[in-house]
């Protein structure tokens, strides 16, 4: 069980202790489950199947946008690119921190370079 002997505020928060050796290289199997979680945590977009360069003014997810951002979209489109959309849900910015950094310590602690000394980031 963490104590808490300094100044406590209403904000949440958790710590953890993380050691290192050398310069802390990450062998390249690390990195990319690192890039992995990033890009499934952030990035795990839901296609948008019905917009096109010439509808995109009128999609619902393009309909209050500024002009920069259709042409954006537009010019991705023309390119191949398909868009998705995510989106970042504040009131439950806490828990997925946390949840984010925890499997962040899982995969260091798997590295030669590194060791867990406290990763309880619960309180």
């Amino acid at each position: 069980m963490k104590i808490r002997t300094d100044f406590v505020t209403n904000s949440s928060s958790s710590s953890f202790l993380l050691a290192k050796k050398g310069n802390g290289e990450i062998s390249e199997e690390g990195r990319n489950k690192l890039v992995d979680l990033l890009m499934q945590t952030y990035i795990n977009l839901s296609i948008i199947d019905d917009i096109t360069s010439e509808n995109i003014t009128r999609h619902k997810d393009f309909k209050y946008k500024n002009q920069s951002i259709i042409e954006a979209g537009q010019k991705a489109l023309q390119e191949g690119y398909q868009i998705g959309a995510g989106s970042v849900v504040y009131e439950e910015a806490e828990y997925s921190i946390s949840d984010l950094v925890g499997k962040v310590l899982q995969i260091l602690e798997s590295e030669e370079n590194y060791c867990i000394v406290d990763g309880n980031l619960s309180w």
